[in-house]
């Protein structure tokens, strides 16, 4: 099966100005996600998408196909992901003379996700024969346990997102859950097409990545926290687990 990784790098950002190309460790963050798809053994090619030429040419300096900038309409505050992504499939496909069976979107908010990341949440893709797999974090906030929602019936107040919250306080005796965290999506060929929401799939598998991996970039302290965080992986506080 042939797999291509589509990194989308929009010029815009409502939360953090520049954001693609805004510095971490010393490098602009897009380059954090092209160094981890260059280093993934699983992955046969891979291209950014990017409405912006300063992205295009930065991707183009760290060895990164661009082979179009991505249409104005598909790169609007208001355009979700999954079209831009099939779009730069298709062109791909085009040039290529051949089809991919899996899309593999990698985001560059989430710079901290490794090549092996990459390439084990693609293993647990195709050993489930799962029409998507998504990398996720374990997470401690459970509706099983202690997330609310405004009630209303009876504003201001709340009430628990599940009934189960009601019954025990053990947050042990809870199921496991899981918060996606926006590092891998690995999607079939062949769904990609009717893709506009991930969880209406019914063979939807997950990969679990640490959390000090799982940093999802979206304001001015998330990439603070970052910085910290690959620090502390540079000094080898994290390992491959």
């Amino acid at each position: 099966m042939v797999i291509l990784a589509v990194i989308p790098a929009r010029g815009g950002s409502k939360g953090l100005s520049g954001k693609n190309l805004r510095h971490l460790g010393g490098l602009p963050l897009i380059v954090h996600t092209i160094r981890a798809a260059q280093e993934s053994s699983r992955l046969h090619d891979f291209l950014v998408s990017t409405d912006d030429a300063s992205i295009a040419q930065v991707a183009r300096e760290a060895d990164a196909s661009v082979p179009f900038l991505r249409p104005a309409a598909l790169a609007t505050d208001e355009m979700a992901l999954w079209p831009a992504i099939r779009h730069a499939v298709e062109c791909w496909e085009s040039a290529q003379g051949k089809v991919a069976g899996g899309v593999v979107v990698l985001q560059p908010t989430s710079p901290l996700r490794r090549a092996c990341d990459i390439d084990r949440c693609i293993a647990r893709f195709l050993e489930t024969d799962a029409e998507i797999c998504v990398s996720v974090v374990r997470t401690h906030d459970s509706p099983y346990f202690n997330i609310v929602e405004p009630n209303p019936d009876f504003p201001p107040f709340v009430r628990p997102c599940l009934p189960a919250m009601i019954e025990g306080t053990r947050r042990q005796d809870r199921p496991v859950v899981y918060a996606l965290n926006g590092a891998v999506y690995v999607v079939q060929r062949s769904v990609l097409a009717r893709i506009e929401n991930q969880f209406r799939f019914k063979r939807l598998a997950v990969y679990e990545m640490p959390r000090i991996r799982s940093i999802d970039i979206d304001d001015e302290e998330d990439l603070n926290l970052a910085e910290i965080l690959l620090t502390n992986r540079c000094g080898h506080l994290s390992n491959d687990a």
